[in-house]
């Protein structure tokens, strides 16, 4: 925990909430794949509750956490999804970099800095 409370490194953990309500979560990570050390950073882990999503709540987290890792000084971030997931990050422009990856056979997907 100490780790993720430096402003300048990675990881570090974005959290949506309405007042007191947690809506949902994403990290920020050096790799989140054993079989691609060679990208970084990582969006991670997002979660959105379930009474909550369909209201761009993921988009957010997502979006901010990418641009994030830009302002750290990255110009690309990765995430990996499930190939029932990839169309979420790809219709807010994630592009794929790779498909069927690991033994859950994972899409990676990048970002640039625009």
């Amino acid at each position: 925990m100490q780790e993720m409370l430096n402003d300048n490194a990675l990881p570090f953990g974005l959290v949506a909430h309405d007042g007191g309500r947690y809506l949902g979560s994403t990290l920020i990570i050096s790799c989140d794949l054993d079989e691609r050390p060679q990208y970084a950073p990582w969006v991670a882990a997002v979660w959105v509750e379930a009474e909550h999503r369909g209201r761009g709540i993921g988009r957010a987290l997502v979006g901010r956490a990418a641009e994030a890792a830009f302002d750290l000084g990255h110009d690309t971030a990765y995430l990996c999804a499930l190939p029932e997931r990839r169309s979420f990050y790809e219709g807010f422009g994630w592009r794929r970099l790779e498909e069927n990856v690991g033994p859950h056979g994972l899409t990676v997907l990048t970002r640039s800095r625009e």
